[in-house]
């Protein structure tokens, strides 16, 4: 059975949370060994067909109604909407979460950062975003702060393709954290299954800092250790030791806030025309975010 609804973005918008919680529900199947498949995200993986995709990720699959994925690199990446529209046909249900993009692309940052990515001061990498891009094309998932918060363009790809009509336009802050009861309710009935309580106190990516930064760069940053390992041992087993280790190694932290008068700075000095662009297409009021 392949997919009958995805949501497809924003990052850093409570994507890993929804997919916590919906893979709760009875009548809901998202894959169970990863979240993201980055099917129609990588070149690499979209080749090897639709046949692959639906048997590596879905055949656990028991007849449950709504059949999904969550990636929010699916949005951001140029390619997705085609390749979803290839493959899943016009009337795939999707969803979207938006969050004010300069927060959103802060908590980006303090990411990249934690893994080991980022060595810039948050200001320096925003301003040099562009160039580093130009650049470094293959860090584009790492590095795009500000470009993963254009939202209008993104969104815009999707509708030329699909329309409006099996969209759900959700917002982070008003939809997800104010009313999530409420918004759970709606997506339950945009999905088409019966609507069952959930544990909405669900709180998935909790941020996490390593306890050794000489283990955290062992396992992240090139050195002769990992190009041994890499001429060795499998790709998937790997990735497994590197999960084991980092997670081994990470202890909870409080992320840092963005200060509220830097966050305005960057909304209207980067993200003003786009955000009233987003209200048209949503039709929804976000002055919250610039106000």
């Amino acid at each position: 059975m392949l997919p009958n609804f995805l949501c497809v973005g924003a990052q850093k918008s409570g994507t890993t949370t929804l997919y916590e919680i919906l893979r709760e529900h009875p009548d809901v199947f998202l894959p169970r060994k990863i979240k993201e498949t980055k099917f129609f995200v990588l070149e690499e993986k979209f080749a090897r067909g639709k046949a692959w995709y639906e048997k590596e990720f879905f055949s656990e699959w028991k007849n449950e109604t709504a059949v999904g994925e969550i990636d929010p690199a699916m949005m951001f990446e140029e390619k997705s909407a085609q390749r979803i529209f290839e493959t899943l046909g016009k009337n795939v249900k999707l969803i979207f979460i938006f969050r004010n993009p300069a927060s959103r692309a802060y908590s980006h940052y303090l990411m990249s950062q934690r893994k080991g990515f980022e060595e810039l001061p948050f200001d320096e990498a925003i301003e040099q975003e562009k160039e580093r891009l130009q650049k470094e094309p293959g860090k584009k998932y790492n590095f795009s702060y500000l470009a993963r918060g254009y939202y209008a363009a993104q969104v815009q790809r999707f509708i030329q393709l699909f329309g409006k009509e099996h969209m759900l336009f959700l917002v982070f802050e008003d939809d997800f954290i104010k009313n999530r009861k409420s918004t759970f309710d709606r997506i339950q009935e945009f999905l088409g299954v019966k609507r069952v309580e959930l544990n909405l106190d669900i709180r998935s990516n909790e941020a996490a800092a390593p306890k050794s930064k000489t283990l955290h760069d062992l396992t992240r940053k090139k050195n002769p250790l990992r190009s041994v390992a890499g001429k060795l041992l499998p790709k998937s087993v790997r990735r497994g030791i590197q999960k084991f280790l980092s997670g081994s190694n990470a202890e909870a932290v409080i992320n840092p806030k963005l200060d509220p008068r830097r966050e305005k700075e960057i909304i209207q000095r980067y993200f003003m025309d786009d955000i009233h662009q987003l209200e048209k297409i949503i039709g929804r009021d976000l002055s919250t975010w610039y106000a």
